[in-house]
Protein backbone atom coordinates (compact mmCIF):
# COMPACT_ATOMS: atom_id res chain seq x y z
CA UNK A 1 0.00 0.00 0.00
CA UNK A 2 1.26 3.37 -0.95
CA UNK A 3 2.34 5.58 1.65
CA UNK A 4 -0.70 8.12 2.54
CA UNK A 5 0.36 11.91 2.94
CA UNK A 6 -2.35 12.26 5.45
CA UNK A 7 -1.50 9.25 7.58
CA UNK A 8 1.76 10.89 7.87
CA UNK A 9 1.01 14.25 8.93
CA UNK A 10 -1.74 12.77 11.09
CA UNK A 11 1.09 10.52 12.96
CA UNK A 12 3.87 13.13 13.10
CA UNK A 13 1.45 16.00 14.98
CA UNK A 14 -0.39 13.43 16.68
CA UNK A 15 3.44 12.45 18.03
CA UNK A 16 3.98 16.03 18.98
CA UNK A 17 0.57 15.78 21.15
CA UNK A 18 1.45 12.78 22.72
CA UNK A 19 4.90 13.89 23.64
CA UNK A 20 3.03 17.50 25.39
CA UNK A 21 0.87 15.06 27.09
CA UNK A 22 3.21 13.17 28.33
CA UNK A 23 5.67 16.29 29.71
CA UNK A 24 2.73 18.23 30.77
CA UNK A 25 1.70 14.71 33.58
CA UNK A 26 5.51 14.55 33.65
CA UNK A 27 5.67 18.32 35.05
CA UNK A 28 2.20 17.94 36.98
CA UNK A 29 3.67 15.14 38.63
CA UNK A 30 7.16 16.31 39.69
CA UNK A 31 6.99 20.16 39.41
CA UNK A 32 3.23 21.11 40.39
CA UNK A 33 4.05 21.00 44.18
CA UNK A 34 7.50 22.83 44.01
CA UNK A 35 5.57 24.97 42.04
CA UNK A 36 2.81 25.52 44.38
CA UNK A 37 5.43 25.68 47.71
CA UNK A 38 7.04 28.60 45.93
CA UNK A 39 3.76 30.80 44.66
CA UNK A 40 2.86 30.30 48.69
CA UNK A 41 5.94 31.39 49.84
CA UNK A 42 6.16 34.46 47.99
CA UNK A 43 2.37 35.09 49.28
CA UNK A 44 3.16 34.12 52.37
CA UNK A 45 5.98 36.95 52.69
CA UNK A 46 3.74 39.33 50.86
CA UNK A 47 0.69 38.92 53.49
CA UNK A 48 3.05 38.89 55.89
CA UNK A 49 4.67 42.39 55.27
CA UNK A 50 1.29 43.58 54.88
CA UNK A 51 0.28 42.64 58.57
CA UNK A 52 3.61 43.36 60.29
CA UNK A 53 2.39 47.07 58.61
CA UNK A 54 -0.70 47.15 60.97
CA UNK A 55 -1.08 49.14 64.17
CA UNK A 56 -1.72 46.50 66.42
CA UNK A 57 -3.40 48.94 68.36
CA UNK A 58 -5.90 48.98 66.17
CA UNK A 59 -8.17 45.70 66.78
CA UNK A 60 -10.37 47.07 64.35
CA UNK A 61 -8.16 47.22 61.40
CA UNK A 62 -6.19 44.10 62.28
CA UNK A 63 -9.28 41.88 62.73
CA UNK A 64 -10.36 42.87 59.42
CA UNK A 65 -7.32 42.57 57.42
CA UNK A 66 -6.33 39.20 59.03
CA UNK A 67 -9.37 37.41 59.01
CA UNK A 68 -9.50 38.57 55.25
CA UNK A 69 -6.20 36.71 54.42
CA UNK A 70 -7.42 33.69 56.27
CA UNK A 71 -10.63 33.30 54.11
CA UNK A 72 -9.15 34.13 51.04
CA UNK A 73 -5.62 32.56 51.54
CA UNK A 74 -6.46 29.80 54.20
CA UNK A 75 -3.35 31.10 56.12
CA UNK A 76 -2.91 31.03 60.12
CA UNK A 77 -2.35 33.94 61.72
CA UNK A 78 -0.45 34.59 64.63
CA UNK A 79 0.82 37.68 66.17
CA UNK A 80 3.23 37.31 69.30
CA UNK A 81 6.15 38.72 71.34
CA UNK A 82 9.18 36.88 71.71
CA UNK A 83 8.59 35.66 74.53
CA UNK A 84 5.27 33.21 72.96
CA UNK A 85 3.10 35.21 74.40
CA UNK A 86 0.27 35.68 71.65
CA UNK A 87 -0.65 39.16 71.30
CA UNK A 88 -3.13 38.14 68.06
CA UNK A 89 -4.67 34.49 66.41
CA UNK A 90 -6.69 33.04 64.25
CA UNK A 91 -6.68 29.70 65.94
CA UNK A 92 -9.73 29.95 67.61
CA UNK A 93 -13.22 31.83 66.71
CA UNK A 94 -13.49 35.09 65.83
CA UNK A 95 -14.49 37.41 68.45
CA UNK A 96 -16.34 40.59 68.06
CA UNK A 97 -15.57 44.16 69.72
CA UNK A 98 -12.11 43.37 68.30
CA UNK A 99 -10.34 41.06 69.77
CA UNK A 100 -9.72 37.42 68.67
CA UNK A 101 -8.85 36.34 71.93
CA UNK A 102 -11.06 35.37 74.57
CA UNK A 103 -11.35 37.11 78.08
CA UNK A 104 -9.42 34.09 79.87
CA UNK A 105 -8.45 36.06 83.28
CA UNK A 106 -5.37 36.17 84.15
CA UNK A 107 -4.17 33.40 81.70
CA UNK A 108 -1.94 34.01 79.04
CA UNK A 109 -1.97 31.52 75.46
CA UNK A 110 1.49 30.88 74.38
CA UNK A 111 2.89 30.39 71.13
CA UNK A 112 2.78 26.72 69.96
CA UNK A 113 6.32 25.35 69.85
CA UNK A 114 7.83 23.90 65.93
CA UNK A 115 10.33 22.12 65.46
CA UNK A 116 12.64 23.25 62.01
CA UNK A 117 13.10 20.83 59.57
CA UNK A 118 14.41 23.48 56.44
CA UNK A 119 14.76 26.82 56.44
CA UNK A 120 16.03 29.97 54.51
CA UNK A 121 16.11 33.75 55.20
CA UNK A 122 14.80 36.47 52.48
CA UNK A 123 16.61 39.68 52.00
CA UNK A 124 14.53 41.67 54.44
CA UNK A 125 15.58 39.07 57.03
CA UNK A 126 12.11 36.97 56.47
CA UNK A 127 12.36 33.34 57.38
CA UNK A 128 11.03 30.68 55.28
CA UNK A 129 10.55 27.47 57.13
CA UNK A 130 9.36 24.30 56.89
CA UNK A 131 8.04 23.00 60.32
CA UNK A 132 6.62 20.09 62.23
CA UNK A 133 3.85 20.97 64.65
CA UNK A 134 5.53 19.31 68.57
CA UNK A 135 1.83 18.36 69.41
CA UNK A 136 0.15 17.54 66.28
CA UNK A 137 2.78 16.39 64.25
CA UNK A 138 1.35 18.56 61.43
CA UNK A 139 4.06 19.41 58.62
CA UNK A 140 3.31 23.80 57.89
CA UNK A 141 5.25 26.53 55.46
CA UNK A 142 5.96 29.11 57.81
CA UNK A 143 6.94 33.01 57.34
CA UNK A 144 7.98 34.43 60.07
CA UNK A 145 8.88 38.26 60.55
CA UNK A 146 10.68 40.13 63.83
CA UNK A 147 9.76 43.20 63.85
CA UNK A 148 11.40 44.96 67.18
CA UNK A 149 10.49 41.91 69.63
CA UNK A 150 6.94 41.46 67.90
CA UNK A 151 6.75 38.49 65.04
CA UNK A 152 4.48 38.06 62.84
CA UNK A 153 4.16 34.34 61.32
CA UNK A 154 1.69 33.49 58.75
CA UNK A 155 1.32 29.49 58.15
CA UNK A 156 -0.29 26.98 55.72
CA UNK A 157 -0.41 23.17 56.46
CA UNK A 158 1.85 21.24 53.75
CA UNK A 159 -0.93 18.76 53.47
CA UNK A 160 -3.44 20.89 52.30
CA UNK A 161 -1.00 22.45 49.78
CA UNK A 162 -0.10 19.36 48.45
CA UNK A 163 -3.49 18.12 48.42
CA UNK A 164 -4.11 21.37 46.22
CA UNK A 165 -1.31 20.52 44.09
CA UNK A 166 -2.99 17.03 43.21
CA UNK A 167 -6.53 18.19 43.00
CA UNK A 168 -4.62 20.85 40.06
CA UNK A 169 -3.18 17.95 39.01
CA UNK A 170 -5.69 15.89 38.45
CA UNK A 171 -7.69 18.43 37.11
CA UNK A 172 -5.08 19.53 34.35
CA UNK A 173 -4.48 15.71 33.65
CA UNK A 174 -8.01 15.13 32.72
CA UNK A 175 -8.30 18.16 30.73
CA UNK A 176 -5.17 17.25 28.95
CA UNK A 177 -6.16 13.87 27.85
CA UNK A 178 -9.16 15.24 26.96
CA UNK A 179 -7.96 17.95 24.48
CA UNK A 180 -5.52 15.46 23.29
CA UNK A 181 -8.48 13.24 21.98
CA UNK A 182 -10.09 16.33 20.54
CA UNK A 183 -6.87 17.15 18.93
CA UNK A 184 -6.69 13.47 17.46
CA UNK A 185 -10.12 13.87 15.95
CA UNK A 186 -9.42 17.86 14.52
CA UNK A 187 -5.71 16.38 13.27
CA UNK A 188 -7.27 13.75 11.40
CA UNK A 189 -9.58 16.36 9.60
CA UNK A 190 -7.21 18.54 8.64
CA UNK A 191 -4.64 16.24 7.73
CA UNK A 192 -7.10 14.28 5.13
CA UNK A 193 -8.34 18.07 4.25
CA UNK A 194 -4.77 19.34 4.13
CA UNK A 195 -3.57 16.41 2.08
CA UNK A 196 -6.80 15.97 -0.10
CA UNK A 197 -5.70 18.02 -3.31
CA UNK A 198 -1.96 17.08 -2.73
CA UNK A 199 -3.53 13.87 -3.81
CA UNK A 200 -5.74 14.86 -6.48
CA UNK A 201 -2.76 16.84 -8.18
CA UNK A 202 -0.30 13.94 -7.97
CA UNK A 203 -2.77 11.78 -9.83
CA UNK A 204 -3.35 14.36 -12.05
CA UNK A 205 0.59 14.80 -12.73
CA UNK A 206 0.62 11.32 -13.26
CA UNK A 207 -2.08 11.30 -15.98
CA UNK A 208 -0.17 14.09 -17.29
CA UNK A 209 2.86 12.00 -17.74
CA UNK A 210 0.70 9.40 -19.40
CA UNK A 211 0.30 12.05 -21.78
CA UNK A 212 -3.27 12.50 -20.74
CA UNK A 213 -4.36 16.55 -19.79
CA UNK A 214 -7.82 15.67 -19.58
CA UNK A 215 -8.48 16.02 -15.54
CA UNK A 216 -7.87 19.22 -14.00
CA UNK A 217 -7.22 20.13 -10.26
CA UNK A 218 -10.25 22.31 -8.85
CA UNK A 219 -8.75 23.75 -5.93
CA UNK A 220 -10.97 26.71 -4.40
CA UNK A 221 -7.96 28.42 -2.21
CA UNK A 222 -5.46 31.34 -2.55
CA UNK A 223 -2.83 29.96 -0.76
CA UNK A 224 0.41 27.76 -1.99
CA UNK A 225 -1.63 25.28 -3.00
CA UNK A 226 -4.33 26.78 -4.29
CA UNK A 227 -1.55 28.85 -6.73
CA UNK A 228 0.13 25.41 -6.58
CA UNK A 229 -3.47 24.02 -8.51
CA UNK A 230 -3.70 26.52 -10.84
CA UNK A 231 -0.13 26.48 -12.05
CA UNK A 232 -0.62 22.74 -12.32
CA UNK A 233 -3.73 23.55 -14.85
CA UNK A 234 -1.81 26.30 -16.93
CA UNK A 235 0.74 23.67 -17.33
CA UNK A 236 -1.41 21.25 -18.42
CA UNK A 237 -3.05 23.40 -20.80
CA UNK A 238 0.07 24.43 -22.01
CA UNK A 239 1.44 21.03 -22.91
CA UNK A 240 -1.62 19.88 -24.27
CA UNK A 241 -1.33 22.63 -26.52
CA UNK A 242 2.66 21.97 -27.02
CA UNK A 243 1.73 18.51 -27.85
CA UNK A 244 -1.34 19.13 -30.36
CA UNK A 245 0.97 21.38 -32.12
CA UNK A 246 3.93 18.21 -31.94
CA UNK A 247 1.69 16.00 -33.01
CA UNK A 248 0.04 18.38 -35.79
CA UNK A 249 3.70 19.41 -36.92
CA UNK A 250 4.75 15.30 -36.69
CA UNK A 251 1.96 14.40 -38.80
CA UNK A 252 2.54 16.93 -41.35
CA UNK A 253 6.00 16.29 -41.25
CA UNK A 254 5.15 12.33 -41.70
CA UNK A 255 3.21 13.54 -44.69
CA UNK A 256 5.68 15.53 -46.08
CA UNK A 257 8.50 12.91 -45.91
CA UNK A 258 5.41 10.36 -47.37
CA UNK A 259 5.11 13.30 -49.92
CA UNK A 260 8.82 13.26 -50.96
CA UNK A 261 9.36 9.24 -50.66
CA UNK A 262 6.07 9.53 -53.47
CA UNK A 263 8.06 12.34 -55.66
CA UNK A 264 11.17 10.76 -55.48
CA UNK A 265 9.22 7.33 -56.66
CA UNK A 266 7.65 9.35 -59.53
CA UNK A 267 11.02 11.37 -60.54
CA UNK A 268 12.91 8.09 -60.65
CA UNK A 269 9.56 6.39 -62.74
CA UNK A 270 9.60 9.42 -64.75
CA UNK A 271 13.19 9.46 -65.23
CA UNK A 272 12.76 5.59 -66.01
CA UNK A 273 9.91 5.86 -68.58
CA UNK A 274 11.05 8.85 -70.67
CA UNK A 275 14.31 6.46 -70.92
CA UNK A 276 12.38 4.03 -71.95
CA UNK A 277 9.95 6.41 -74.22
CA UNK A 278 13.38 7.78 -76.30
CA UNK A 279 15.66 4.83 -76.17
CA UNK A 280 13.31 2.84 -78.81
CA UNK A 281 12.94 5.68 -81.74
CA UNK A 282 16.61 6.92 -80.97
CA UNK A 283 17.62 3.55 -81.47
CA UNK A 284 15.53 3.34 -84.38
CA UNK A 285 16.66 6.63 -86.34
CA UNK A 286 20.15 5.34 -85.70
CA UNK A 287 19.96 2.30 -87.27
CA UNK A 288 18.25 3.67 -89.86
CA UNK A 289 20.52 6.59 -90.15
CA UNK A 290 23.58 4.38 -90.63
CA UNK A 291 21.46 1.99 -93.06
CA UNK A 292 20.91 5.27 -95.34
CA UNK A 293 24.82 6.39 -95.17
CA UNK A 294 25.86 2.57 -95.82
CA UNK A 295 23.85 2.48 -98.61
CA UNK A 296 22.36 -0.87 -97.76
CA UNK A 297 19.24 -0.73 -99.83
CA UNK A 298 19.13 1.76 -101.99
CA UNK A 299 15.01 0.65 -102.95
CA UNK A 300 14.28 1.09 -99.01
CA UNK A 301 15.82 4.46 -98.87
CA UNK A 302 12.56 5.94 -99.04
CA UNK A 303 11.09 3.96 -96.19
CA UNK A 304 13.95 4.82 -93.99
CA UNK A 305 13.53 8.14 -94.34
CA UNK A 306 9.75 8.23 -93.46
CA UNK A 307 10.61 5.77 -90.27
CA UNK A 308 13.09 8.21 -89.30
CA UNK A 309 10.71 11.44 -90.15
CA UNK A 310 7.70 9.58 -88.14
CA UNK A 311 9.80 8.40 -85.05
CA UNK A 312 11.31 11.99 -84.79
CA UNK A 313 7.90 13.43 -84.50
CA UNK A 314 6.83 10.89 -81.92
CA UNK A 315 9.61 12.14 -79.87
CA UNK A 316 8.74 15.64 -80.70
CA UNK A 317 5.16 14.80 -79.33
CA UNK A 318 6.68 12.98 -76.35
CA UNK A 319 8.72 16.27 -75.45
CA UNK A 320 5.68 19.03 -76.24
CA UNK A 321 3.41 16.37 -74.04
CA UNK A 322 6.23 16.33 -71.11
CA UNK A 323 6.60 20.11 -71.19
CA UNK A 324 2.95 20.77 -71.47
CA UNK A 325 2.56 18.49 -68.40
CA UNK A 326 5.38 20.46 -66.59
CA UNK A 327 3.92 23.68 -67.25
CA UNK A 328 0.59 23.20 -65.39
CA UNK A 329 2.37 21.52 -62.96
CA UNK A 330 4.58 24.46 -62.29
CA UNK A 331 1.56 26.74 -62.38
CA UNK A 332 3.22 28.02 -65.01
CA UNK A 333 0.54 28.57 -67.00
CA UNK A 334 -2.58 30.57 -65.59
CA UNK A 335 -6.15 29.99 -66.46
CA UNK A 336 -7.98 32.38 -68.72
CA UNK A 337 -11.10 31.88 -67.48
CA UNK A 338 -13.88 33.11 -70.30
CA UNK A 339 -18.01 32.65 -70.75
CA UNK A 340 -18.98 29.90 -73.25
CA UNK A 341 -21.01 26.95 -74.03
CA UNK A 342 -19.62 23.50 -73.29
CA UNK A 343 -22.25 21.68 -75.43
CA UNK A 344 -20.89 22.98 -78.38
CA UNK A 345 -17.29 21.94 -77.25
CA UNK A 346 -18.22 18.63 -76.40
CA UNK A 347 -20.40 17.81 -79.65
CA UNK A 348 -17.58 19.32 -81.98
CA UNK A 349 -14.79 17.21 -79.87
CA UNK A 350 -16.78 14.10 -80.32
CA UNK A 351 -17.16 14.74 -84.07
CA UNK A 352 -13.72 15.19 -85.20
CA UNK A 353 -12.55 12.55 -82.94
CA UNK A 354 -14.85 9.91 -83.71
CA UNK A 355 -15.19 11.22 -86.79
CA UNK A 356 -14.87 7.69 -89.58
CA UNK A 357 -15.70 5.57 -86.59
CA UNK A 358 -19.36 4.65 -87.91
CA UNK A 359 -19.53 1.83 -85.56
CA UNK A 360 -19.21 3.72 -82.65
CA UNK A 361 -22.12 5.03 -81.09
CA UNK A 362 -21.52 8.80 -79.83
CA UNK A 363 -23.73 10.97 -77.92
CA UNK A 364 -23.42 14.23 -76.45
CA UNK A 365 -26.61 14.87 -73.80
CA UNK A 366 -25.12 17.96 -72.50
CA UNK A 367 -27.98 20.44 -73.07
CA UNK A 368 -27.20 23.56 -75.28
CA UNK A 369 -26.87 26.66 -74.10
CA UNK A 370 -25.10 25.03 -70.79
CA UNK A 371 -22.78 27.99 -69.89
CA UNK A 372 -19.33 27.51 -68.02
CA UNK A 373 -16.82 30.03 -67.03
CA UNK A 374 -13.45 28.24 -67.50
CA UNK A 375 -10.10 28.12 -69.85
CA UNK A 376 -11.59 27.19 -73.08
CA UNK A 377 -8.30 25.61 -74.24
CA UNK A 378 -7.34 23.82 -71.10
CA UNK A 379 -11.25 22.36 -70.79
CA UNK A 380 -10.85 21.44 -74.37
CA UNK A 381 -7.66 19.45 -73.46
CA UNK A 382 -9.39 17.85 -70.66
CA UNK A 383 -12.37 16.62 -73.01
CA UNK A 384 -9.78 15.50 -75.73
CA UNK A 385 -7.72 13.16 -73.66
CA UNK A 386 -11.02 12.06 -72.16
CA UNK A 387 -12.32 11.50 -75.76
CA UNK A 388 -8.84 9.89 -77.04
CA UNK A 389 -9.00 7.37 -73.71
CA UNK A 390 -12.73 6.53 -74.58
CA UNK A 391 -11.55 6.02 -78.35
CA UNK A 392 -8.76 4.07 -76.99
CA UNK A 393 -10.77 1.96 -75.18
CA UNK A 394 -14.21 1.40 -76.75
CA UNK A 395 -15.29 -1.65 -78.76
CA UNK A 396 -16.78 -1.96 -81.89
CA UNK A 397 -20.55 -1.42 -81.60
CA UNK A 398 -19.83 0.47 -78.36
CA UNK A 399 -21.01 3.12 -77.22
CA UNK A 400 -19.58 6.74 -75.80
CA UNK A 401 -21.73 9.77 -74.69
CA UNK A 402 -21.26 13.05 -73.00
CA UNK A 403 -23.45 13.84 -70.32
CA UNK A 404 -23.19 16.39 -67.20
CA UNK A 405 -25.01 17.05 -64.07
CA UNK A 406 -25.24 20.14 -61.78
CA UNK A 407 -23.75 20.09 -58.10
CA UNK A 408 -24.34 23.32 -56.07
CA UNK A 409 -22.32 25.85 -58.34
CA UNK A 410 -20.24 23.45 -60.25
CA UNK A 411 -21.18 21.36 -63.75
CA UNK A 412 -20.26 18.04 -63.55
CA UNK A 413 -19.12 16.83 -67.06
CA UNK A 414 -18.39 13.04 -68.02
CA UNK A 415 -17.52 10.71 -70.52
CA UNK A 416 -18.76 7.47 -70.35
CA UNK A 417 -17.22 4.61 -72.65
CA UNK A 418 -18.75 1.30 -73.05
CA UNK A 419 -16.52 -1.84 -72.35
CA UNK A 420 -14.10 -3.56 -70.00
CA UNK A 421 -14.21 -1.38 -66.49
CA UNK A 422 -11.19 -0.26 -64.38
CA UNK A 423 -9.37 -2.52 -62.10
CA UNK A 424 -10.36 -0.24 -58.49
CA UNK A 425 -6.61 -1.61 -57.56
CA UNK A 426 -4.69 0.58 -60.38
CA UNK A 427 -7.40 3.38 -60.31
CA UNK A 428 -5.61 6.05 -57.91
CA UNK A 429 -2.63 5.09 -60.31
CA UNK A 430 -3.80 5.94 -63.86
CA UNK A 431 -3.67 10.07 -63.17
CA UNK A 432 0.48 9.03 -62.76
CA UNK A 433 2.38 10.13 -65.83
CA UNK A 434 3.47 7.64 -68.10
CA UNK A 435 1.32 4.62 -66.32
CA UNK A 436 -0.46 2.51 -68.73
CA UNK A 437 -2.36 -0.27 -66.98
CA UNK A 438 -1.15 -3.58 -68.57
CA UNK A 439 2.72 -1.81 -68.19
CA UNK A 440 3.55 -3.23 -71.67
CA UNK A 441 5.18 0.16 -72.70
CA UNK A 442 3.17 -0.66 -76.04
CA UNK A 443 4.27 1.49 -78.87
CA UNK A 444 0.73 1.23 -80.54
CA UNK A 445 -1.69 4.29 -81.17
CA UNK A 446 1.81 6.93 -80.14
CA UNK A 447 0.27 6.80 -76.38
CA UNK A 448 2.61 7.55 -73.82
CA UNK A 449 0.45 7.59 -70.37
CA UNK A 450 0.60 11.37 -69.95
CA UNK A 451 -3.25 12.10 -71.04
CA UNK A 452 -4.15 11.68 -67.66
CA UNK A 453 -1.15 13.03 -66.07
CA UNK A 454 -1.85 16.37 -67.97
CA UNK A 455 -5.89 16.17 -67.09
CA UNK A 456 -5.24 16.19 -63.53
CA UNK A 457 -2.47 19.06 -63.27
CA UNK A 458 -5.18 21.14 -65.69
CA UNK A 459 -7.99 20.70 -62.87
CA UNK A 460 -5.77 21.02 -59.56
CA UNK A 461 -4.77 24.52 -61.48
CA UNK A 462 -8.20 25.43 -61.94
CA UNK A 463 -8.88 24.82 -58.29
CA UNK A 464 -11.45 21.81 -59.18
CA UNK A 465 -11.62 18.60 -59.20
CA UNK A 466 -11.65 14.92 -61.10
CA UNK A 467 -12.31 11.17 -60.83
CA UNK A 468 -13.18 7.95 -62.92
CA UNK A 469 -15.70 5.45 -61.58
CA UNK A 470 -16.96 1.69 -62.94
CA UNK A 471 -20.66 1.04 -64.57
CA UNK A 472 -21.71 -1.98 -65.27
CA UNK A 473 -21.84 -1.50 -69.09
CA UNK A 474 -17.89 0.82 -68.66
CA UNK A 475 -16.17 3.22 -67.43
CA UNK A 476 -17.22 7.19 -66.55
CA UNK A 477 -14.56 9.63 -66.22
CA UNK A 478 -15.63 13.46 -64.91
CA UNK A 479 -14.54 16.95 -64.05
CA UNK A 480 -16.08 19.62 -62.43
CA UNK A 481 -16.02 23.28 -63.69
CA UNK A 482 -17.44 27.08 -62.33
CA UNK A 483 -21.20 26.97 -63.74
Amino acid sequence: MKKKLWVDLFLKVAVIFVVFVLLLALANSTLLVSYFTYKQEHLLAEKSAAVAKLDHENTDALDQEVWEIREDHNFDVEIYHENGKIIYTTNGPRMQGGSALPDMGNFNIVHERLDVIKSRTLEDGTLILTAKSAVTGDEYLVCRRNSYGVITELRTQISILENSASIAGEFVTIIAAVCFIGSLLWIFIFARKFSKPISEMSSITENMANLDFSRKVNVKREDEIGRLGESINNLSDKLDSSLTELRASNAKLRDEIELERQLDVMRRGFVSNVSHELKTPLAIISGYAEGLKLNINSASKDDYCDTIIDETERMNRLVLSILELSKYESAQVKPENTEFDISVMAADMLLRIFKGKTDIQTVCEIPENTLVFADAMQTEQILKSYLENAAAHVKDGGRVRVFCEKEGERLKISVFNSGETVDPEIMPHIWQSFYRGNQSHSRSGNRFGLGLSIVSAIVKAQGQSCGVYNTEEGVCFWFTVSG
